[in-house]
Parts: structure tokens; sequence; C-alpha cells
């Protein structure tokens, strides 16, 4: 009885090539499915840290304005008291009169001059008073605004050049900035008229919420507004008393937001400056 030992033939090896290039196809498949979904979690991740990181600093700047200067949907300039300033020394007395600046309510104790309105920001207590150092420029202000995908801020102090730039957040797909005001508040109690800005039944009127085309769109005597779709007017913008940010990173450029996020501001002293 002769043993022969049989060979591997041709088809056979070309159907285990075969199979063996189906299953390697879907190994490669599954791991680069699986590379592309942990790169996405990641940039997710990445995408939701650095938003709300973001949006923190952005409550800092935001939360200590007293006055809107500029309201666009894509900048907002604001005037910050003049502890905000760099250098502020709050236990030095700028007037002499024996109290630290962080207990003095006017420190520059101008609280009776009696100024022409156009220059009375100058003067009064320190809420009311933008100048407190007597130059006649405003003390302090702050700017949030987008340059290219970058997110921005600055300040500048008594009128000079704007410094101090401090990026918040890069490849930015989204900053819009919405203004509301408050019917409770008294300066907005007779402005809840809806879009036409008139006492015609309409969408948004009492509401109970003013938004900044009631701003803009009310005439006086309810309002102050002028009808021009901006809020370009210091007595339009008076109504102000928070501010919606809304704000998206797309952090690998494929035209697709990676993250999103919505928060409304309620700086304190709006309100209270503005009456």
């Amino acid at each position: 009885m002769r043993n022969a030992k049989r060979g591997t033939t041709l088809t056979e090896l070309m159907l285990a090539v075969a199979v063996l290039g189906v299953v390697s196809s879907g190994v490669f498949g599954l791991l680069k499915y699986t590379g592309v979904a942990v790169n996405r979690a990641q940039t997710t991740v990445q995408a939701q840290e650095e938003t709300r990181q973001a949006l923190a600093l952005i409550e800092d700047a935001l939360i200590h304005a007293n006055e809107v200067r500029v309201a666009s949907a894509t900048y907002a300039q604001f005037i910050l008291d003049i502890e905000h300033a760099p250098g502020y020394d709050p236990n030095a007395d700028g007037d002499g009169d024996g109290v630290p600046s962080f207990r003095d309510g006017d420190r520059d104790s101008d609280v009776q001059l009696l100024l022409p309105a156009a220059t009375q920001w100058q003067a009064g207590y320190n809420l009311k008073d933008d100048d407190e150092d007597g130059d006649g420029q405003i003390d302090m202000e702050g700017r949030l605004y987008l340059s290219g995908r970058s997110l921005l801020y600055e300040t500048r102090v008594n009128g000079g050049a704007w410094g101090g730039r401090r990026p918040l957040l890069n490849e930015v797909s989204t900053f819009t900035l919405t203004y509301w005001g408050n019917r409770a508040n008294p300066l907005g109690a007779q402005i809840d008229l809806g879009a036409n800005g008139t006492a015609v039944n309409d969408a948004g009127q009492n509401d109970g919420v003013i938004s900044s085309v009631e701003m803009d769109a009310v005439l006086a005597p309810a309002g102050m507004g002028n009808r021009n779709g901006a809020l370009d007017l210091a007595n339009e913008r008076r109504y102000i008393t928070s501010i919606r940010v809304a704000l998206a990173v797309d952090r690998d450029k494929d035209g697709k937001n990676d993250y999103a996020l919505e928060m409304d501001l309620y700086p304190p002293l709006l309100p209270l400056k503005s009456r």
C-alpha cells in the first residue's frame, strides 16, 4: 500500500487568499471606523471643554458691565467700573477723604457737582460716575468680538488704545449676541408692543419680554427707538438688562459644529445704572 501526501491545489490556494482578503477587509474597515469614532469623540470632548471655558470667560467679562455702548449680533462694547482697570488699588484714597476706595461710595468726591446733561456721566456716586479719576475720559471699557475664527476680549483705560487682547476661543463657527429687556424694569414697562412697535395686536405684544426689536421700534413717547433696525442709540441700549450668548466651535474644520452652547447673562448693574 502506497502512502501519498496530497498537496494544495491552486484552486484551494486562491480560495484561501480570497477568504483571507474578505476577512482582512472587514477587520481593516472595523479598525478604520473605530479610529474615526474615537477621533470624533475626542474632538467633541475637546470642543465641549473649550466652549464651556470660553463661556465662563465671557460671563466673567460681561457680568460686570454697567452700560452697553455698542450692541450688535457679533460685537459688544461695554463700560466697566474703574476697579477692573489694571493697577487699580482698592486701598488707595484718591480723593483724600480718609476712606479707602473699596469703601468709598464717591471715590472722587464729585457727587455735588452740577454738570450739563452731556457730561453728567463724569460725576456722581460710583455707579453713575464713569470718570472717577477726573480726566474727562471713561475709566474702563471692554469689548468682545470675532477676528476671523477667533473670539477675542480686549479692554482699554481712559479712552486709550485697546489692549490686553485675550483669545477666548479658536475655530469659532457661531458667535451671536442677543439683547433683551425686562417688562418688570420700570424703563421697559411701556414698550412691550411687539415687532411693529405700536399698540396694534401682533406677535410679541404683551408677552412680558422686551426684545431688541421693541427697543428699536417703539417711538416716543412710549419708547426711545428710531426704527432703523439697530440698537444704535444710547437711549435704546438703556433697556438692555440681559444678553444671550450663543457659541459654537468647529475644531476639525469640516463645516459642522463639534459643540454648541447658549447662555443668558444678567449683569446686575445694567438695570440699576439705566434708571
